[in-house]
C-alpha cells in the first residue's frame, strides 16, 4: 500500500504540474467520448494519460475516461482526473485531481487523495487513521451558527435542493470531490447532490476523506453509501457534518 500511496501522489504532482503549463485555451476541446458515456475534454484526456503512464501496471485502474484496465493486481486505484472540468476550461479556479485506492467497494477506501489544482491545497485521509489537509490534521465543523451548504443546482439538482436554498447559505462550486472536502475541512457543513448521477470516480476519494475527519456520507434517502468500484455504477451523494445536518436535509436516517 505504501508503494501505491508514493504513485498516487506522483500522479497528482505530474498533472498539477502539467496542467499550470497547459494552454487553458484547449481544456475544453471535446477529444473522445470516454468509457462513461460523456465527452472526453482535453484537459481530461491530458490528465488521464499523465496518471495511467505514471501507475503503469502496479494496480488496477478504474477512470472515467477509459474505464476500466485489469492489472491483475488485489488494489484498484480510483481516478478522476480533472475534478470540475467545466470550472477548468471556463477558468473558474476550483477545480483539482482526485484518486483513491481500494479493493472492491467505498467502505474499502483504505487511502484517498484531492488537490485542488489553482490553489494547490491537499486534502488526504488514511482508512482509521484520519484525514488531512495540507499535512495538518482536520475535522467536519461542529459550529452550527454559521451553517452552509455545497449543493447541486440547475440540471442536477431538483425540488428539494432548489426549497433549499429558499432556507439556508447556500454555495454552487461544481466540483464534487472539493466540495467533499470542504465538509472534511469544517469550511461547509453539507454537499448534496440528489440525482442519481455522480460516479464512483467522482466521489471514492472524497467519502473517506470526510468519513476519516467524522462526518459521513449518504445517498440521498439516508443510506450510508457503498457501491462497487464500477463506472457503471451511479448515485447521489449527501456528505454531512453530523446527524443534526442529516436531519435538517432529508428529515433522518433511513
Amino acid at each position: 500500500m505504501d508503494k501505491l500511496i508514493d504513485i498516487a501522489k506522483e500522479a497528482i504532482e505530474a498533472i498539477d504540474k502539467r496542467i499550470k503549463k497547459e494552454d487553458k485555451n484547449k481544456f475544453g476541446i471535446e477529444i473522445e467520448i470516454g468509457a462513461d458515456g460523456t465527452p472526453t475534454l482535453y484537459i481530461d484526456k491530458v490528465a488521464e494519460e499523465i496518471a495511467l503512464d505514471i501507475i503503469g501496471k502496479e494496480a488496477n485502474i478504474l477512470s472515467e475516461e477509459i474505464g476500466y484496465i485489469d492489472n491483475g493486481k488485489e488494489y484498484i486505484i480510483v481516478l478522476d482526473p480533472i475534478d470540475g472540468t467545466r470550472n477548468a476550461f471556463h477558468g473558474i479556479p476550483f477545480y483539482g485531481i482526485s484518486i483513491a485506492i481500494g479493493r472492491k467497494n467505498i467502505e474499502d477506501i483504505e487511502y484517498g487523495i484531492v488537490k485542488n489544482i489553482p490553489t494547490g491545497d491537499v486534502y488526504e485521509a488514511f482508512k482509521d487513521d484520519g484525514a488531512f489537509l495540507n499535512g495538518k490534521r482536520i475535522e467536519v465543523s461542529k459550529d452550527y451558527s454559521d451553517i452552509i451548504y455545497c449543493l447541486t443546482l440547475g440540471e442536477s439538482g431538483n425540488e428539494k435542493t432548489w426549497k433549499l436554498v429558499e432556507l439556508h447559505t447556500i454555495r454552487a462550486m461544481g466540483a464534487a470531490a472539493l466540495e467533499m472536502c470542504l465538509v472534511a475541512s469544517g469550511a461547509i457543513h453539507a454537499y448534496f447532490m440528489p440525482k442519481e448521477s455522480l460516479r464512483v470516480t467522482d466521489f471514492a476519494a472524497g467519502c473517506l476523506i470526510v468519513r476519516e475527519a467524522g462526518g459521513e456520507v449518504y445517498n440521498a434517502n439516508g443510506e450510508i453509501l457503498n457501491v462497487p468500484l464500477n463506472l457503471n455504477i451511479r448515485s447521489s451523494v449527501l456528505a454531512v457534518a453530523s446527524n443534526e445536518i442529516l436531519k435538517k436535509l432529508i428529515g433522518g436516517v433511513k
